[in-house]
């Protein structure tokens, strides 16, 4: 088993590996399943990365010139990661849906 930090985000709880950075020499989060395949909290909002381009329903409300979802004022960052809730009702998919992202076991550095 790899190493992760495991995030509880209203109500889901994911488990992003940690990956080593050579550059940093420090362990970094590894979002590679996230991007491919997000997932969604029990209430069906998607849970993005703060980086990822905003989506055609942005609202960026004072920020005109904000390109990504943490611009937004749908996206709701969660501290200490960069992983986020959207809220905007137009992303929303009913009931529990999540890919394979968030299945792994918890395995302390």
């Amino acid at each position: 088993m790899k190493a992760c930090n495991r995030y509880e985000l209203d109500g889901e709880i994911l488990e992003i590996p940690l990956r080593w950075d050579q550059r940093t020499q420090a362990y970094v989060e590894d979002y590679g399943d996230y991007i491919d395949q997000p997932a969604y909290t029990p209430a069906g909002r998607p849970i993005l990365l703060t980086i990822e381009d905003a989506c055609p329903h942005a609202d960026m409300g004072d920020s005109p010139g904000g390109i990504d979802c943490g611009a937004c004022r749908h996206y709701h960052q969660f501290p200490g990661s960069q992983l986020g809730v959207c809220s905007n009702e137009k992303r929303r998919r009913p009931g529990r849906q999540r890919g394979a992202a968030g299945t792994r076991k918890e395995e302390p550095i």
